[in-house]
């Protein structure tokens, strides 16, 4: 009774009951012990030795020191322009290890608007990032069906100093405008960018598929899977292209010490474990995806045959070979396998062979045997692209049976907080569904509900009845389309 009464006393639809039925999160007291059992020594410890597995450290140590750059310094960062990064601060969000959070933040800089200008164009004519502010406090939340006691099986949210991502976030956007305005980034790069999206990337493979097999090329989709992307990222691979690119001095000099220095610190209630970030870019931290992108552009650069097409978001790199034999199909991918794989070894990324694997859109009997570096890649039905699965036959049923799977844990999740006759409020039901399912059932659907099928339309009306039913309280008998007209929730067809 006490878990109905609380879920019926819901006065906002993302409110404590929405977190308590659609989020999981581990908190940091936890971990030693889910990790390690019963772990020996002290918490800190066992948070320490948590952070060593993994915060790696790399093999040989970053040289931080900046060759001379000739190139003319950006001017101070106007008033304005840091008064809306302040004001775009997220509210709600957790506070940095000081306990500051984004709210005092925008409250004391509408009260004495000069300090911050005054302190971050110190930083910029300085060239120097304080070490405070780049302190990382590390959330760890537990990957989906990972075994808990291992640490790969945790991704790192690093909490920063709110200060600090405010002038991470300003030499950031002074960065992104020198890529863009001189066209140094490539333009397969649909991650993380203004004007590309997950639909921009899946719509120019899918155009580059359809080419193909109407010209009566066999096409073959490598997916490839880079190892620890963001967090196994060199900086002396990040700081080579920063010198390449030809940014502006002070902030090419600022990057420089935003890498140097930098700390992840995990709490436990007996104290802090600390350990310096020698590698990869804090999880959280808004200019890891720029950076990124520099080191990723080196490999999108790379002079590619004709009948090789190259794409990339953020670190989701696909590989479309088209050729009109299989043996020249085989051929040419090796090639394009070979040139992938020297392209990372210079920018010291690593591969990982066993995650990656090949999709062939051909009449072909035989698969082709495609390797690398002796490890055989598999050759599979479907893949998943950013979110999206993507079938040999391209009818996107596959797809659409996943999320319908996903559908239904959501459905469970949300049956936990509302009953028939208790818990969240019918208006509640129904934002939840339009911004939590039907978003995420509409992921990609510019490219895979186009020209939805007969048998699409039913499976999507079959995933949709379900909540409809939940939303409106009706009998079971009760037709869909009623049910649509009623609640005012057009089919997922239309809708999507």
């Amino acid at each position: 009774m006490g878990w109905r009464k609380f879920c019926s006393a819901a006065s906002h639809p993302y409110g404590k009951q929405y977190k308590a039925a659609f989020r999981k999160s581990v908190f940091p007291s936890q971990i030693p012990y889910l990790m390690n059992g019963d772990p020996k020594g002290s918490l800190q410890e066992a948070a320490q030795n948590i952070l060593e597995q993994i915060f790696l450290s790399p093999a040989i140590p970053t040289n931080y020191n900046l060759t001379t750059s000739t190139q003319p310094p950006d001017p101070p960062f106007s008033p304005q322009e840091i008064s809306a990064v302040i004001e775009h601060l997220p509210s709600g969000k957790a506070p940095d290890i000081d306990g500051i959070d984004n709210l005092l933040i925008k409250i004391i800089h509408k009260r004495f608007n000069n300090i911050f200008p005054t302190l971050l164009n110190k930083c910029l004519h300085l060239s120097c990032f304080p070490d405070s502010l780049k302190i990382g406090n590390i959330i760890l939340f537990q990957k989906g069906g990972k075994d808990q006691r291992l640490a790969s099986s945790y991704r790192p949210i690093s909490l920063l100093p709110t200060i600090g991502k405010v002038l991470e976030k300003l030499m950031t956007q002074r960065l992104t405008y020198h890529l863009e305005s001189t066209n140094s980034l490539n333009d397969r790069q649909h991650g993380l960018r203004e004007g590309k999206s997950v639909d921009t990337a899946i719509n120019e493979l899918l155009r580059n598929i359809k080419t193909a097999r109407r010209d009566g090329k066999h096409v073959l989709v490598l997916s490839i899977d880079i190892k620890g992307a963001f967090d196994n990222l060199q900086h002396r691979a990040i700081l080579k292209t920063l010198d390449a690119s030809a940014c502006p001095s002070n902030i090419n000099r600022l990057f420089h010490s935003l890498l140097q220095n930098r700390k992840v610190t995990l709490l436990t209630p007996q104290d802090r474990a600390t350990k310096e970030q020698k590698q990869g870019c804090p999880q959280g931290s808004c200019s890891g995806p720029a950076l990124w992108n520099l080191v990723a552009n080196e490999i999108l650069n790379q002079v590619w045959p004709d009948n090789v097409h190259i794409q990339a978001f953020a670190d989701d790199f696909v590989l479309v070979i088209k050729a009109d034999t299989n043996k020249r199909l085989v051929e040419d991918t090796q090639s394009a396998i070979t040139q992938f794989s020297s392209s990372c070894s210079e920018n010291e990324l690593a591969i990982s062979t066993e995650k990656t694997n090949y999709i062939l859109f051909s009449k072909m009997v035989r698969s082709p045997k495609i390797t690398w570096n002796g490890y055989k890649i598999n050759r599979v039905k479907s893949f998943k692209y950013l979110g999206i699965h993507v079938d040999d036959r391209l009818n996107w049923l596959e797809h659409i049976n996943k999320q319908g799977e996903k559908a239904i844990k959501m459905q469970q999740n949300l049956k936990r907080i509302a009953g028939g006759n208790w818990g969240i409020s019918q208006i509640h039901r129904w934002t939840l569904y339009k911004t939590v399912i039907e978003r995420m059932l509409a992921h990609g659907s510019s490219a895979w509900c186009l020209n939805p099928t007969f048998k699409m339309k039913m499976k999507l009306s079959s995933i949709q009845r379900p909540f409809l039913l939940h939303i409106s309280g009706a009998y079971r008998t009760t037709p869909t389309t009623a049910l649509q007209t009623i609640l005012g929730i057009p089919p997922l067809h239309v809708q999507l």
